[in-house]
């Protein structure tokens, strides 16, 4: 692959394990506004319900579905409202629960082999990240291997939209096929940025059987074994 000039990943799922980190935020978040709210307005408030309501937001509203943090924040403004808070009130519990989410959300556990894959990778190429989620990788240790990542939340539409792939391709100065994406949603990522004409890597983080073959430059289970896809070979 001696064509690559840079990399860009995916991250959540492909650095680390997504569910782990959101769950947790879930919880620190719901037990930060239970101290901040009469006991009712959060008696029936569980993980389900909060997606119910999230759901009801994001049909009402189909254009901000790719922006984590508007829907979020919506989402608890209209949880409080039903439970009887003002207008005022619940904007302001919304803000506060967001807040405490996005701190947690944050304190993510990369995969084995993710830091000093990273470390080995980044004095090699410039590495960027193109997320539908809102992880502020740039703020997390992680960040410090990164020139910038590109937040879905910032854009008219997400990944497999050409626009983040395009976005990154022009701050990193490289052609598309000069440019490796790995990730590991096989529409969003590997279809994505084929379309726009870069190298993909499928980075089947749970060992996936695919019912179709996935149209990717290369497979990966592990995030380490991109060093050895990347090392010239004679």
């Amino acid at each position: 692959m001696k064509s690559i000039r840079a990399l860009t990943f995916d991250l959540d799922n492909t650095l680390w394990e997504t569910d782990l980190s959101i769950l947790n935020a879930e919880d620190v978040m719901a037990a930060h506004l239970r101290d901040l709210t009469p006991a009712a307005w959060m008696a029936d408030f569980s993980l389900e319900t909060f997606r119910a309501v999230r759901q009801q937001i994001v049909q009402e509203r189909p254009e901000i579905a790719h922006n984590l943090t508007v829907v979020r924040r919506q989402t608890l403004v209209r949880w409080f409202q039903h439970q009887g808070a003002t207008e005022a009130e619940a904007e302001e519990l919304a803000g506060e629960g967001f807040r405490i989410f996005y701190q947690e959300r944050q304190k993510v556990k990369p995969y084995p082999g993710t830091v000093e894959t990273l470390s080995h990778l980044s004095k090699i190429y410039p590495l960027a990240a193109i997320t539908n989620g809102n992880a502020d990788l740039m703020a997390m240790p992680l960040g410090e291997y990164f020139q910038f990542s590109l937040q879905s939340q910032h854009f008219p539409k997400p990944k497999p939209d050409p626009v983040m792939f395009e976005e990154a391709l022009a701050r990193l100065n490289i052609e598309a096929h000069e440019c490796l994406h790995i990730g590991d949603d096989i529409e969003h990522d590997v279809i994505g940025a084929s379309q726009v004409g870069m190298k993909t890597v499928w980075f089947n983080t749970h060992g996936r059987t695919p019912e179709e073959a996935v149209p990717a430059d290369h497979t990966i289970t592990r995030l380490e074994q991109l060093v050895g896809l990347l090392t010239p070979h004679d």
